[in-house]
């Protein structure tokens, strides 16, 4: 990192106790602070980080950044008192990103496909140029500012997923990234309870756009909200991609491969590079990157490498040699249709393992029902359901739905249904903790 525990004070206009130190790292789980961190205690809704300032400060901790002063006064480890842990993050990793000489950087949000779009992105431009890209999938205002902190002066190109639950959140983050180029990939019904209404999740998602640094944004022509988003970015340079045509990236479909038509020439991809990845998420990957500097052989060789993310679907084998797809880490109503149209174009015995999509709001139990009667109609072939909905999914599928309350039950059919002729589907919101169906099977 290359910051001091002065540099970190000026940051928040604070002063400081101790002796000045280098900083390694800014750590927010004192379990994982190594000599020379910085460990932020964070006042969390589960947790509080201040009750572990002493298990940081023992495991080598550099520095503490606090809301209240400890009670360790013997230690002679500097401490900075600020009014919120969060916030001073926020005005860290801002501050950072500028004296680290403000590295190009890439902005993407979306409700769909935005972690998997930054991480192709990433593996693409990882190619040709230094990179720092998000952590993980650390998208929010802790998050974030973390994957901030991990770029370097050496740093030429940053990638970072923009996430949101409330309005707001995404200008908060964008005013932290700083970024030149931004993409919205879509919108679609998330986050429900908090954001009460589309149009509210709507104006969030296009906070992206709201950066003073932001000169150039990448928009998908076939979107529903293209005009709208168009017309928000009449003063900036406007890169428009299509999976239909008329449109500065282009890509069409064969049995074989993708051919893409771009303003630097046109190139096929190999589908084998790509199994289980929608084409317009190549497709924003292909016009993002080229955008920001990577050739046709950089696009190529960076989907060659990219070996996918678990629980994001991720294409694996059971025991028995079933197709597993993990798509376990998050869902809504629009992700669940595009993953069981991918799972229909697949031959083999098609079984669907769904659980509940959260935060719908007052319309959770029709979103429901329309996955139930889009499995039904995309004729797949098994249904494993397990939820609030139980009764809707058996009345609206039929034979060969299946229910249940007990995730070991669930597991132990499907062991029985599937042999190495099946594609399992796998996917539910996180808090239904589907990835433990996805281990059991392995």
């Amino acid at each position: 990192m290359n910051l001091r525990v002065s540099d970190v004070a000026k940051y928040l206009s604070s002063s400081f106790e101790g002796t000045d130190r280098v900083i390694s790292k800014i750590v927010i789980d004192s379990r994982e602070v190594k000599r020379g961190d910085l460990f932020l205690a964070i006042s969390g809704i589960n947790n509080d980080g201040h009750k572990y300032i002493k298990d940081a400060i023992d495991n080598g901790a550099a520095c503490i950044i606090c809301e209240k002063p400890h009670n360790f006064i013997s230690s002679s480890t500097p401490t900075i008192i600020v009014k919120n842990s969060i916030r001073a993050l926020g005005n860290i990793a801002t501050k950072y990103k500028i004296k680290i000489g403000q590295p190009y950087t890439i902005g993407i949000t979306g409700t769909n496909g935005k972690t998997t779009v930054t991480k192709l992105c990433t593996s693409i431009l990882s190619t040709s140029f230094r990179t720092s890209a998000t952590i993980g999938n650390y998208n929010n205002e802790i998050g974030l500012p973390l994957s901030v902190l991990n770029a370097s002066h050496e740093t030429e190109k940053c990638i970072y997923e923009h996430g949101a639950s409330k309005k707001n959140d995404i200008n908060y983050l964008t005013k932290i990234s700083q970024p030149d180029l931004t993409t919205l990939l879509n919108v679609s019904e998330a986050h429900m309870e908090s954001f009460k209404s589309m149009e509210n999740l709507i104006q969030t998602k296009e906070e992206i756009f709201s950066h003073h640094k932001t000169k150039h944004i990448i928009l998908n022509i076939d979107d529903a909200n293209f005009s709208r988003w168009q017309k928000l970015n009449e003063d900036k340079k406007i890169t428009t991609l299509s999976l239909i045509g008329n449109a500065d990236y282009v890509m069409k479909s064969d049995e074989e491969d993708y051919c893409v038509l771009t303003p630097h020439g046109e190139f096929n991809i190999d589908k084998d590079y790509t199994t289980n990845i929608l084409p317009i998420n190549i497709l924003f990957s292909v016009a993002i990157t080229m955008e920001s500097g990577s050739t046709i052989d950089d696009v190529i060789n960076g989907l060659k490498s990219f070996s996918g993310i678990e629980g994001r679907f991720y294409t694996l084998y059971s025991k028995n040699n079933s197709m597993i797809i993990d798509d376990s880490y998050n869902a809504n109503p629009e992700s669940m249709k595009s993953a069981l149209r991918q799972l229909a174009s697949y031959s083999k015995n098609r079984i669907f393992v769904m659980g509940d999509m959260g935060e719908l709001g007052i319309n959770s139990q029709k979103h429901h029902q329309s996955i139930f009667k889009l499995s039904k109609q995309l004729g797949i072939e098994f249904l494993f359901y397990m939820g609030k909905y139980g009764e809707d999914a058996k009345q609206i599928f039929g034979d060969n739905c299946y229910t249940s309350d007990n995730m070991n039950e669930i597991v132990q059919k499907l062991k029985k249904t599937s042999d190495k002729d099946s594609t399992i589907l796998i996917k539910a919101s996180r808090f239904m903790n589907f990835d433990y169906i996805v281990k059991e099977l392995k």
